[in-house]
This record gives C-alpha cells, sequence and structure tokens, in this order.
C-alpha cells in the first residue's frame, strides 16, 4: 500500500519502465513525496528485467530487491498521483478504476491532471522496451524515463514534491 501523498509509477508488468521511473523518483526526490510502482497486467513477485537493473546499475541505482505487484484498489489506496507510460495505459486503466480519487497522468505529460477526462494525445510515450530485448531499447528506455521524472520535478514543486 501507499503511503498518502504518494505518486504511483505504472505500467504493464511493473518489470522494466515503472520499477526504473519509481527509482529515479526516490533517488532525486530523496524519499519525499513516497514512489511506488505496479504494473496493470503484472503477475506478482517477478524481478526487474536484468536489462533494466543493468540500466540502474549504470545510473548509480539498484533494481535487485524489487519484484513485480499487480495493480489494484488496496495498491492504489492513497496514491495522490498515478502515473502511466502510454495512453493506452491511461484508456486501460480509466476503464478499470473509474472511481479513482487522485490525480492520473502520463509520465511523458508532465504535470497534467487527466483522471477527469483531457487530451493525451500530446503525450510523450514511454515505449515497452521487453520484446525487442536489445541493450540498446533498454538505454533509450531509461534515458527517457530519467529525462521525463526531472520533467515531473519542476511541476511537482510546491504540490507534494521537494
Amino acid at each position: 500500500m501507499t503511503a498518502p501523498g504518494s505518486i504511483l509509477f505504472v505500467c504493464s508488468g511493473n518489470t522494466c519502465r515503472s520499477p526504473l521511473a519509481a527509482a529515479f523518483a526516490i533517488a532525486l526526490w530523496q524519499g519525499r513525496p513516497p514512489c511506488a510502482s505496479a504494473g496493470l497486467d503484472a503477475a506478482p513477485g517477478c524481478p526487474a528485467t536484468a536489462e533494466s537493473c543493468d540500466q540502474a546499475q549504470q545510473r548509480g541505482l539498484d533494481l535487485s530487491r524489487h519484484r513485480s505487484r499487480p495493480l489494484d484498489t488496496a495498491v492504489l489506496d492513497g496514491a495522490d498521483w498515478v502515473l502511466l507510460m502510454t495512453p493506452e495505459q491511461l484508456v486501460r486503466f480509466r476503464s478499470r478504476f473509474p472511481q479513482h480519487p487522485g490525480r492520473v497522468g502520463l509520465l511523458g505529460l508532465p504535470g497534467v491532471d487527466l483522471a477527469g477526462g483531457g487530451d493525451a494525445a500530446s503525450a510523450e510515450s514511454v515505449d515497452d522496451p521487453y520484446r525487442a530485448r536489445t541493450s540498446l531499447a533498454y538505454e533509450r528506455m531509461a534515458d527517457q524515463v530519467e529525462r521525463l521524472v526531472g520533467a515531473w520535478t519542476a511541476e511537482l514543486r510546491g504540490r507534494n514534491a521537494p
């Protein structure tokens, strides 16, 4: 369960993008606000992919203890922001959790609350590197996630981030 005022990063399997986004945010924001991750299609207890672990390690982060968890109402409880990776995931999230009371956005659309609808067409998608399984796909994803978490920093200042 995430603490009140927390940010929950969500992707599909919770083994590549969202754990890396949470790790970047935790390091950048020094744990304020609390950050966690989950997956719309996650099987519980899977480790982060070796490629995501490698990308994290190259950036001074550690995903070795990460274990995937499926997104459900208990995981959502207390999440002030839910940040998804693609507009398609946003559609699925809205369908599964139409009553979620927190803010909902896309990592690639910093600061925009799409909870009540809104246009996600201008969002930058963070594509899943899992199927490609190349180091280049993971490197590009990690660079993009790091940049976008940094962009959210400025948007969250004065709200609930340091």
